[in-house]
């Protein structure tokens, strides 16, 4: 009898304690964890940069064509104004004796694309770009864009067709001229 609780009371002693080498596979494990924590944290956030990318380009897409047909008036390009390194549009607002026509030029600029008038002032449209090259048809904007991390995106932006000048318009404004040049005459004769 006195064996027996001896032995219970070895085996009891044997168990409290953990062994070397359950020391060392308990770290291993711990290693092993951590390490693949760490890399699913760097993949986490490379992707997100990667997303935040793509939404950057679908983003700037969104708010330039919104931009484009905000006030339902008519948006046309200049062919002859434009070429690869910008492209030129018309926004006429109104019609009548109330409308307005605003030029715009789209351009890249340091490392962004932008939209300028002959006023002044910018409109950023995409930041981060290597590269920028336009094609400009009537009725058709396309915007091949290179970014810093070497993606290529193409931008098509539909646009209205070029207005053919009314008969009545082109007399008008030619009277107009004609008016302007005969008043401009009379002006240096009375001096």
């Amino acid at each position: 009898m006195f064996m027996t609780h001896r032995q219970k009371k070895i085996i009891k002693l044997k168990n409290n304690g953990f062994t070397i080498a359950e020391v060392i596979f308990s770290i291993f494990v711990s290693t092993l964890v951590i390490l693949i924590l760490q890399n699913l944290l760097t993949n986490l956030k490379t992707a997100n940069k990667s997303n935040h990318r793509t939404n950057d380009i679908a983003f700037a897409y969104v708010q330039f064509n919104r931009f484009l047909h905000e006030d339902g008036g008519i948006v046309y390009t200049l062919p002859e104004s434009s070429n690869s390194f910008k492209t030129k549009f018309v926004k006429v607002k109104g019609s009548g004796k109330k409308k307005t026509e605003k030029t715009y030029i789209l351009e890249k600029y340091k490392h962004m694309i932008r939209s300028t008038t002959d006023e002044g002032g910018h409109m950023p449209l995409l930041l981060n770009v290597h590269y920028a090259g336009f094609s400009t048809k009537d009725g058709q904007i396309k915007i091949t864009v290179i970014e810093k991390d070497n993606r290529k995106s193409e931008l098509y932006f539909k646009l209205d067709p070029r207005p053919k000048e009314d008969k009545n318009e082109k007399n008008k404004s030619k009277e107009d001229k004609n008016q302007e040049n005969k008043l401009s005459k009379s002006k240096r004769t009375s001096k």
